[in-house]
């Protein structure tokens, strides 16, 4: 067997700042204010470490463990991506519980381990190892969206989330397993070859379907979105981005990875079961941020939204569909990240979720709010914001695979969207402040918040570097 260690290299990186935070931990009782900075900040440090050392790897292709790991431009994407989302979660986490964890480093240990899983996930070339990997991210994630132990809100995110992804779970793992009994192997090309060979074979389409509905669950798709919602309210802002950026990014890594490498035969399928849940979520999600009054919950369903979106460009395929996905994926991250990071430094002030708390935040933080005001023309997809030209790519990709029908949805879906994203800005700029005490933002913070900003220009303006990063990564799935 080719164990060919050197390709894991930024695992490598990952599991021995785990080990050092580890250590870190178990060696201190409690932890002082200078001493939680000092562990953020080395949390803040190894995500960077972790981005560059995936950088020597780009356009490279190789496998280790006898081909059970792959390494390919794909993987490489979405290791850079997970990488620079969690850069910006441990700075927003340092926001958020600088003065409610008498211990933060258990909060980083976690996201750390779900970093590990979401590396080996992309580059799982054996369904096994993509459910342990899958697994390893989701008990993550049940666990930091319950980590405020003492709300019970948070509590009953976490229960419900953990409830209902267990459900998914299941349907994943027995889809695996009919997949073995019909094929006799969980080796991704094994089982590429097996369903070339026999198309039609019942019990390997059942098991298709079951895995398929597993990551639907992941990525908030019509109709296994209803967790959302309440698990975007009741979880920690930070946990929230994570979940809004990092788990919807790795459920479409799996629809890819699997739908066009190994489910070949289930092209014509895959677009019509495809275009019709795009269509589906994309009302569900934009339709129902429209009553929305708690911030968080009205961007659980504009996550919905977003992933209906992203279901157009799986049912379009190829490499204009894919490249128009993780165009997409990028604008998104910067757009969802940035709001997401306003909401956490603002929340230290306003004490609440409700929209209505954001009264005047203009007059309080022209910052923040000129933050939030971007990033919601953004979202909403106006030009000539990152948002704008990901909906483009993605819409346009719909009338080149003769879905005129479904880019015309999701063209009024935007009306839509903008509609409730003009709601939030109205009520920063034009109703008055229930206090005049200014918002402090730490440095730190200012900085990344001026990053995002510009990462929403650059993605939007300036299209070309990021959209061939996304072509080559999805030139090889193809």
């Amino acid at each position: 067997m080719n164990l060919n260690l050197v390709i894991l290299f930024p695992e490598w990186i990952l599991l021995g700042i785990l080990l050092i935070m580890l250590f870190g931990e178990l060696l201190t009782a409690r932890y002082t204010v200078e001493e939680k900075k000092i562990v953020s900040q080395t949390a803040l440090v190894g995500a960077l470490l972790v981005f560059l050392s995936v950088l020597p790897f780009a356009g490279r292709i190789d496998d280790a463990f006898g081909g059970m790991f792959i390494l390919d431009p794909f993987a490489t994407f979405f290791k850079a991506f997970f990488a620079l989302v969690a850069v910006v979660i441990i700075q927003m986490s340092r926001e958020f519980f600088l003065k409610r964890l008498d211990k933060p480093g258990e909060f980083y240990l976690v996201i750390w381990s779900s970093l590990i899983g979401l590396f080996f996930l992309v580059s799982a070339n054996d369904l096994l190892l993509l459910f342990i990997s899958l697994e390893i991210v989701t008990l993550s994630f049940y666990i930091l969206a319950s980590y405020l132990k003492r709300d019970l809100i948070s509590i009953e995110a976490g229960l419900k989330y953990l409830i209902l992804g267990s459900l998914a779970s299941a349907f994943f793992i027995f889809g695996v397993s009919l997949i073995y009994v019909a094929a006799g192997s969980t080796a991704l090309p094994a089982v590429r070859e097996f369903f070339v060979e026999q198309p039609t074979n019942r019990l390997f389409l059942l098991g298709v379907l079951m895995i398929l509905s597993g990551v639907g669950f992941k990525v908030a798709s019509v109709p296994f979105q209803f967790w959302v919602p309440d698990v975007y309210e009741g979880a920690p802002t930070p946990v929230v981005a994570y979940l809004s950026v990092g788990s919807k990014a790795a459920g479409f890594a799996i629809f890819m990875r699997l739908l066009f490498t190994v489910f070949i035969p289930f092209d014509s399928e895959r677009m019509i079961l495809f275009a019709a849940l795009a269509a589906m979520t994309l009302l569900y999600g934009n339709l129902g941020a429209l009553v929305q009054t708690n911030i968080k919950r009205l961007f659980g369903y504009s996550s919905i939204g977003h992933a209906g979106y992203l279901l157009i460009a799986i049912a379009v395929g190829q490499t204009v569909g894919n490249s128009a996905l993780l165009y997409y994926l990028i604008a998104y991250a910067v757009t969802t990240l940035a709001v997401f990071l306003v909401i956490t430094i603002a929340s230290t002030k306003l004490e609440s979720d409700q929209i209505e708390a954001y009264s005047g935040l203009a007059k309080r933080s022209p910052f923040l709010a000129g933050t939030m005001f971007l990033a919601l023309l953004s979202s909403a997809g106006v030009p000539p914001l990152a948002g704008f030209f990901g909906k483009f790519l993605v819409l346009l990709a719909a009338v080149r695979g003769n879905l005129g029908w479904l880019a015309l949805l999701g063209a009024i879906g935007v009306v839509i969207a903008l509609y409730y994203y003009l709601s939030i800005i109205k009520v920063m700029y034009m109703e008055e402040a229930a206090s005049d005490e200014p918002i402090a933002i730490s440095p730190s913070s200012v900085i990344l918040l001026g990053l995002l900003i510009a990462g929403i220009l650059l993605v939007g303006i300036w299209q070309t570097p990021f959209y061939n990063f996304a072509q080559t990564a999805a030139h090889y799935l193809s």
